[in-house]
């Protein structure tokens, strides 16, 4: 019989490669509504009720940048701070909805190659 390994087990190993090679303080995937689908801490510096907030702010933005600005597709959004520690928030389609994938970044750390693996093994697993 063979033992079959669960979506958010393989999402929730690579977001604790990647937050090993010290390049995330914290990753969280959403599901369309907020709820969490999987999450990894290595630092855990932000409340997770607080990183929901964002993301469903920021989802709204997203649809104000397309209805005022005729930005459509917005994907990715981040908020950095003056002693560049980033919260990066990045929207995708995974699980048969839009996820949003937000990571917590520490100073002078490189994101886009790392995230950009982990969402390729979330897409996988999710179709």
């Amino acid at each position: 019989m063979e033992t079959s390994v669960s979506p958010q087990s393989v999402i929730e190993s690579k977001m604790k490669e990647i937050a090993d090679r010290g390049n995330y303080d914290m990753v969280h995937l959403f599901s369309n509504e907020g709820l969490p689908l999987a999450e990894y801490y290595h630092n855990g510096i932000i409340d997770k009720d607080r990183l929901i907030e964002l993301s469903l702010l920021f989802r709204e933005v997203r649809k104000m940048a397309d209805v005022m600005g005729k930005i459509s597709n917005v994907k990715e959004m981040i908020v950095e701070g003056y002693n560049q520690r980033k919260i990066v928030f990045r929207f995708f389609q995974a699980f048969n909805q839009e996820v949003v994938l937000a990571i917590v970044v520490p100073p002078k750390m490189a994101y886009r190659g790392l995230t950009n693996s982990l969402i390729k093994v979330i897409e996988k697993v999710s179709f």
